[in-house]
Parts: structure tokens; C-alpha cells; sequence
């Protein structure tokens, strides 16, 4: 676990303050701002009950895993999941909002973070954020989390789409590796998002009263988006079991053409089989005028082997006006 890292933002319309602080006990200090941020990088969360905050919340972070709302009166708890790219595919985080009065507190586990135009747009003195409160302002980072997504999905889309133009032309076992890699992706981008629809609906009906009515407004448009982003993933899903199909189809129309050849090739011998098996009896001419009486022809081995060729001619000339070769 990487060390605790608390960063503080503390703002007005008009004053702004971003501070690295060293414990959670100087955030008191700023607390006569209207709207403070507390972001803390690491999961540690002692001290948040010194902030105010209900020791039913610490219990819920420290045994709870899943997306999940829990309001208390005036105190918001939010779990969520973010997922961001790794060497090896995707890895999800857990990240925590905590909302009372005008504080609010994020808790992630590791540093670097999707935030980066949410502080933006705080130190811009003419930003929106600047003159709202706490509530819009876990709406704005809410929705840096679910816009952090479409980059993966588009990513994701692309792959999507070369891996189509390549499952006619080369169906192998790495191309079967790469499809089923991007259906693993899918699948957990959709295990992170899909619980939000219930985290937003709790927000919406149990914390009303802590959202002015425009975030409330703002906080209905996120919902459709994420419902959005869900078609989206599934629609991606779709064309990942559609390249499952391809890849299948490839296979089948290759082994179509083995067999094919393997066909031709065996019923054109059928016949140079049968010939070549009926003089190889060993029957003695000698014995009777008709125990292969060409044996003893002078030509008779060409001959034989020009009727074996103008078989095999014939039949080859046969398949190809048939379209079969």
C-alpha cells in the first residue's frame, strides 16, 4: 500500500486555497470556507471521525467491498469502482466519497487519479464550480469517473474493429486469445459500472436533501449517461461474441477447403488405385490366353500409364469446369 498522501482544496467565488497537508486534524483550519475537498491517497481512514463523521461510515468502509450509498441525515457515504489500464489489461479501484456540510472527503488508493479537470476548474476563479457548493462538486467527480470510460471503451471498439478485419484472414489460436481478452474486458468494465445505477438511485431518493435542485437536475443526466455507457459496453460485447462467430466460420471454411482438396485428390486415385491394383493380381498369362494378355504387349506399361494420365487429366479438367478446384 502506497504511504498516505492528503491533498486540500478549500475555495470561495473569490479565494482559493490547495494545500499539502501532513494529518488530517489541520483540515480545521480551513473549515470557514464554503466548499473544502480532502482528498487522501492510500486507503487510511483514521481520522475521518475526528472530521465529524459517523463511526457507522468507518464500519462500512472497512468491511464493505462492493459499489454501495448509505446516508445518515446529513452525511453522504459513496463506494465506487474506477478501472484504468495496466501492462496486462485493467485493473479496478476502489474509491470513496464522503460528503458533510460543506466538506467533502475522496479516499483512493493509489495516487494519480481522474480528477485532474475537476482541480482545474477549481482554480479557475470563473468556473462553475467556484460558486457552487459541496454538492456539485462530488457531482463534477462523479462524472470525471464515469467519463474516464469512454477512453477505454474506444479503445477497446478499436481493437474491436481490427480484430474484424483480420478474423477472415487469419483464424489462429492468437487471434482467439486476443477476442477473448477483449470479452474479459468488457465483462469487467460492466461489473464496475452497472452497480452505480442503484448507488445513483439511493443518492437520488434517501440523499435529496443534501443536493441543491440544479445538481439533483445534473445527477439525473449522469444516470442516463451511465445507462449509455452500459449499451455502449454491451453493444461491444455483442461485436465481441460476433467475432467469436467469424472466428469459428474462418475455421470451418478453412477445414471446408482442406476437405475439399483432400476429396479431389482421393477420387482422382480412385480409379489409378483400381487400375494399378487389378496388374498387380500377378496373374500368368502363360497360363491362359486370358490372364492379362497385354502384358506381353511390347508397349504395354506406357499404355498403361498414359490411360492413368488421360484418367487423372480428364478428371482434373472435369472438377475445375464444376468450380470444385
Amino acid at each position: 500500500m502506497e504511504k498516505k498522501r492528503i491533498t486540500l482544496f478549500a475555495y470561495s467565488p473569490t479565494e482559493f486555497v490547495e494545500k499539502r497537508l501532513e494529518g488530517l486534524d489541520e483540515v480545521k483550519d480551513y473549515m470557514n470556507y464554503p466548499v473544502v475537498w480532502v482528498n487522501i491517497d492510500g486507503m487510511d481512514f483514521e481520522g475521518l471521525e475526528d472530521l465529524g463523521f459517523s463511526r457507522a461510515f468507518l464500519h462500512v468502509l472497512k468491511r464493505s467491498r462492493g459499489p454501495r450509498a448509505l446516508v445518515l441525515k446529513d452525511q453522504l457515504l459513496l463506494l465506487i469502482h474506477q478501472v484504468y489500464r495496466i501492462e496486462r489489461g485493467l485493473k479496478k479501484e476502489r474509491t470513496t466519497f464522503l460528503m458533510k456540510d460543506n466538506l467533502l472527503v475522496t479516499v483512493q488508493e493509489r495516487q494519480g487519479d481522474v480528477f485532474n479537470h475537476v482541480r482545474e476548474e477549481i482554480r479557475n476563479k470563473d468556473s462553475i464550480l467556484r460558486g457552487s457548493g459541496p454538492d456539485y462538486l462530488i457531482y463534477a467527480l462523479l462524472d470525471a469517473v464515469i467519463e474516464n470510460y469512454l477512453p477505454l471503451l474506444e479503445e477497446i471498439s478499436n481493437s474491436v474493429e481490427k480484430l474484424e478485419s483480420e478474423a477472415l484472414k487469419r483464424a489462429d489460436r492468437e487471434l482467439l486469445r486476443h477476442i477473448q481478452s477483449i470479452r474479459r474486458q468488457t465483462f469487467f468494465i460492466r461489473r464496475a459500472i452497472f452497480p452505480l445505477l442503484e448507488v445513483f438511485r439511493r443518492i437520488r431518493v434517501e440523499g435529496a436533501h443534501l443536493f441543491g435542485e440544479k445538481t439533483r437536475l445534473y445527477l439525473e443526466d449522469l444516470s442516463s449517461h451511465i445507462v449509455e455507457v452500459l449499451d455502449l459496453i454491451e453493444s461491444q460485447r455483442e461485436m465481441a461474441d460476433g467475432l467469436i462467430d467469424i472466428y469459428y466460420s474462418a475455421i470451418s471454411i478453412r477445414t471446408n477447403e482442406v476437405m475439399r482438396i483432400l476429396t479431389v485428390v482421393s477420387t482422382i486415385f480412385i480409379p489409378l488405385t483400381f487400375i494399378t491394383g487389378l496388374y498387380g493380381m500377378n496373374f500368368n498369362p502363360r497360363a491362359s490366353p486370358y490372364n492379362m494378355p497385354e502384358l506381353n504387349w511390347y508397349y504395354g506399361y506406357p499404355a498403361v500409364l498414359l490411360v492413368m494420365l488421360a484418367i487423372a487429366a480428364g478428371m482434373i479438367v472435369y472438377f475445375r469446369r464444376k468450380g470444385w478446384i
